[in-house]
């Protein structure tokens, strides 16, 4: 029996732990690189009108090394020990959320306390809290396929409830800062593990329905957010739309036309491209690489994917299916949301594109995931048709 494509049985015989036989998957780790160093370009242009180009595009370059660094190493660690240190990630998180709070530590931005300053260092606790979710969703899916190896997966009430504990205390914490889009866009992954895992459609409207009054809470006492759905209307229909960030992204994107203006040159004049190194890295793409840039980024995002999903499709065991579909899901989801926003699809949110915005914490936080689908490629099982090749089987 199969879900969406992926078997639902493990594939390894129990009691066995799978070995390496692979290695990685280079196309995945080709398009995760190129994603590096187009990021660090884009970086480097558009620190040029501040005041300290040099200290920004190196704090990138850096960042950017140091991921490539994370995502090697975790490579070569076995998946599995993930589950084992699923707790000691959790407490992480939970730590960095709350040291929002502590003085001098969390830094309030545009009215948010979504980031920590500790030592020179800026991060932002809630892409910890994502990857420790994926984990926790990965080894609560695992645990129910034991019981029903064969068809909807059974989720026992006590390791659902737990399962919750843990959800809701980052979902209370996240929201506080407040940042509604980061938690809809971990509830979106962890929604998606669910349904790909094999939970039945009833459960899983029946967690969608009991999120709803959370959803309305927050609504009506951050009001900002309803406000930006409200601008998001507006800018896509009144002639001033340039005014808004959304208008001012559309500018930028058509005025890169083909080739676009090249690194460092602005064609549409006076720098009003808003954060063009984090939220609105897209539309600093089109417009000085031009539809050329564009699409090589959204096809080397299609690759990541693609790949992404064929190491879930071709793990060993439940385990590394449910991990690889995670954090390829996640990067993927937050890459649509980003550009959807520069592109006027979606309500602006401060949500970054992963492997080129500016920041060390998504970087590293998409690295560690990177680096566990690559892990579990190492233990991939070989299509029929390669298993019969490197037998010297011919048809």
């Amino acid at each position: 029996m199969k879900a969406m494509g992926f078997p639902l049985t493990e594939q390894p015989e129990a009691g066995k732990t799978p070995m390496p036989t692979r290695k990685v998957d280079i196309l995945l780790l080709f398009a995760v690189t190129f994603l590096l160093c187009i990021g660090i370009g884009m970086v480097m242009s558009a620190s040029l009108s501040t005041s300290q180009p040099f200290r920004l595009f190196s704090r990138q370059l850096i960042s950017g090394v140091i991921a490539l660094g994370v995502m090697i190493v975790v490579a070569r660690i076995d998946y599995h020990l993930w589950f084992e240190w699923r707790l000691l990630l959790y407490a992480g998180g939970m730590i960095s959320l709350i040291a929002l709070y502590i003085p001098h530590v969390g830094m309030v931005m545009n009215g948010a306390r979504r980031w920590i300053h500790l030592a020179g260092l800026t991060l932002q606790p809630s892409e910890l809290a994502r990857d420790a979710m994926i984990i926790l969703t990965a080894v609560l899916l695992v645990k129910a396929r034991k019981l029903s190896p064969e068809g909807p997966l059974v989720l026992p009430r006590k390791n659902l409830i737990s399962f919750g504990v843990f959800l809701g205390l980052y979902v209370v914490l996240i929201l506080r800062e407040p940042d509604f889009g980061s938690c809809v866009f971990m509830l979106s992954v962890l929604f998606l593990m669910f349904f790909l895992g094999g939970v039945p459609l009833s459960l899983l409207a029946r967690l969608a329905a009991a999120a709803i009054p959370v959803v309305v809470w927050f609504l009506v006492h951050h009001r900002y957010t309803l406000e930006r759905f409200s601008n998001f209307r507006m800018a896509r229909h009144a002639s001033s739309a340039a005014a808004t960030q959304l208008g001012q992204s559309l500018v930028a994107l058509g005025s890169g036309g083909l080739t676009g203006a090249g690194l460092g040159h602005d064609w549409v004049g006076g720098g009003i491209l808003p954060e063009p190194g984090t939220d609105f890295i897209f539309a600093l793409v089109g417009e000085q690489l031009g539809l050329v840039g564009t699409l090589s980024v959204v096809f080397l995002f299609g690759i990541l994917f693609y790949r992404g999903m064929h190491v879930a499709k071709h793990a060993p065991d439940f385990a590394g299916r449910m991990l690889a579909l995670g954090f390829t899901l996640s990067i993927a989801i937050e890459a649509i949301f980003n550009m959807g926003v520069a592109t006027g699809l979606l309500p602006t949110k401060g949500i970054p594109l992963p492997f080129m915005s500016f920041g060390g914490s998504s970087l590293l936080a998409n690295a560690l995931g990177v680096g566990i689908v690559l892990s579990v490629s190492r233990f991939s099982v070989p299509p029929p048709r390669e298993q019969s090749l490197s037998n010297g089987e011919t048809r």
